[in-house]
């Protein structure tokens, strides 16, 4: 009875969380984004060749380790992140969720760079991806959309832990899951820019920047509806901590202005230049990372 209404009730007061979950609910969103990122470039050039698959998957599968293993290091002790995989009578409990989250996600990622070596073996001597066949066509098709379901899952999820404590007020209010899941999507694309080779095609080039420019406008919509949405009380205290507040400089300098206008002129200006592309890429990164802390910390 106890272990149930912990379970269910928020998580009580205690001392602010500290570095390593901020840097988990920060960074989370990279392997998140990443993986719909890639898998809205295959989508979007089926001819493509697979070595951006190939990395992506495996930089995905490097950050959800890393991941688990900033959650196992917080919790203090190891077995508690393997109760939280392996016990299953407390769904209601959001950081057990994204523990399985990530345990499943990683398990599909696993299979997915099995079906990735014997399509990039397949097609070694092609001048395109050979497309898969009989059943690893339908395997191939599974994997790929649990793995788009379960990154969606592992993108918001952070929003509904920290709605649940009283560390993190603006974390419950409607629009900071939009907020981490556009962010997330926008890491996502930044990675993808980076390890694209230097020498893309034309139309790589124009439909990156289409998209991207496209969240960002999201992203600046987000930030703009939970600013006026956020209703009276501690959300409302720290979202004013945050406009006009202790935290304004690190809001207008990074969330806004390394994250949503930098982008957004480089893209605009200097979009035909490889430079101007990796530099909007890791301003994405460094400001989008930023919006996620301040929703953590504020």
């Amino acid at each position: 009875m106890h272990e149930t209404l912990a379970q269910v009730a928020p998580i009580p007061h205690a001392a602010p969380w500290g570095g390593l979950l901020a840097a988990y609910f920060t960074l989370i969103g990279i392997p998140s984004g990443l993986t719909l990122a890639t898998w809205w470039h295959r989508s979007r050039f089926p001819n493509a060749p697979l070595a951006l698959d190939w990395r992506a998957t495996w930089l995905c599968l490097g950050l959800l380790g890393g991941a688990g293993l900033l959650l196992t290091v917080d919790l203090g002790r190891p077995e508690r992140f393997f109760l939280m995989l392996t016990r299953f009578g407390n769904w209601d409990s959001p950081i057990s969720l994204g523990a399985k989250i990530i345990a499943i996600k990683t398990f599909l990622l696993g299979v997915a760079l099995y079906l990735l070596w014997r399509r990039r073996t397949a097609s070694k001597d092609a001048a395109t991806p050979l497309p898969a066949r009989g059943a690893a066509k339908y395997l191939d098709s599974t994997v790929v959309w649990l793995l788009g379901v379960s990154s969606v899952a592992l993108a918001v999820y952070p929003v509904a832990v920290l709605a649940r404590t009283w560390v993190s007020p603006l974390a419950a209010t409607s629009g900071s899951a939009l907020i981490y899941l556009v962010t997330s999507l926008l890491m996502g694309l930044a990675v993808v820019e980076i390890m694209q080779p230097g020498s893309q095609e034309v139309r790589h080039v124009a439909a990156h920047r289409q998209v991207t420019l496209a969240l960002l406008m999201t992203y600046a919509a987000a930030l703009a509806f939970t600013a006026v949405s956020v209703p009276n009380g501690p959300a409302k205290q720290s979202l004013k901590a945050v406009v006009s507040g202790e935290w304004a400089p690190l809001f207008y300098g990074g969330a806004v202005g390394i994250g949503l206008v930098i982008p957004a002129v480089l893209l605009l200006l200097g979009h035909s230049t490889r430079w101007a592309r990796l530099a909007a890429a890791c301003s994405v990164l460094a400001g989008t990372g930023i919006a996620r802390y301040l929703i953590f910390t504020a």
